[in-house]
C-alpha cells in the first residue's frame, strides 16, 4: 500500500466518523438552539447556533481540500483514476480535478437530480476499472450528501421556531397594546 492509499483510506475513516457525528451526536447543540429559541434571544447562544453551522461548513471545506489534494496525490502514484467520455483512463490536472470534486459534491446536494439529467462540471468521469475509487468517491459523495440534509433540516426548523416566537411577540404585544389603550 503506498502513502497516497494509506491517505484515501484514512481520509475516507474521518469522512464516515464526521458524518456519524453530525448525525448523531451532534444533536445536542441543536436542542439547545431550539431551547435558546423558545426562552430567549441571547448573544451567547446566537453565536453557539453560529458555531454550530460553521463547523458543519468548515468540515465540508477541509473534507473538500483533502480529497481533491488526496486525488491529485492518487493520480501522482501512478495510479489512473479518471477516466475520459470513451472510458479511457486519462490524468486530470489540479482545475480538472477539483472540478471533478464540485461534481460529486453537487451531485451529493442535489442527489439523483444531476444524474437524471446527466448534468455536470467536468468532463472528467471516475474510472469504474478502479473499483476502491469508486467507493472512496461514494464515501465523499454521502458525506457531503448527509451534512447538507442534516444542515437543510436544522436550519429550516431554527428558522420556523424564530418565525413563531417572533409572531408570539407581535401578537402579545399587539394584546397589550389593546388592553391598555382599549380598541
Amino acid at each position: 500500500m503506498s502513502y497516497s492509499v494509506l491517505l484515501a483510506i484514512g481520509l475516507s475513516v474521518l469522512m464516515i466518523g464526521t458524518s456519524v457525528f453530525i448525525v448523531f451526536f451532534h444533536g445536542r447543540t441543536e436542542q439547545e438552539i431550539d431551547r435558546w429559541v423558545d426562552y430567549s434571544f441571547s448573544g451567547y447562544t446566537l453565536r453557539r447556533a453560529l458555531g454550530y453551522y460553521r463547523f458543519m461548513a468548515l468540515s465540508m471545506l477541509v473534507v473538500y481540500v483533502l480529497f481533491t489534494c488526496s486525488c491529485l496525490i492518487l493520480q501522482a502514484d501512478g495510479i489512473a483514476i479518471f477516466a475520459d467520455a470513451q472510458r479511457h483512463p486519462i490524468v486530470a490536472g489540479p482545475i480538472a480535478t477539483s472540478l471533478f470534486t464540485l461534481d460529486l459534491v453537487l451531485r451529493g446536494g442535489f442527489f439523483d437530480i444531476m444524474e437524471h439529467f446527466e448534468l455536470g462540471v467536468s468532463p472528467v468521469l471516475m474510472n469504474r476499472q478502479q473499483f476502491w475509487f469508486v467507493w472512496y468517491a461514494f464515501v465523499f459523495r454521502m458525506f457531503f450528501g448527509l451534512t447538507l440534509i442534516k444542515m437543510f433540516i436544522s436550519f429550516v426548523w431554527i428558522y420556523g421556531k424564530v418565525r413563531m416566537q417572533v409572531q408570539a411577540q407581535r401578537e402579545a404585544r399587539a394584546a397589550e397594546q389593546f388592553e391598555r389603550y382599549g380598541r
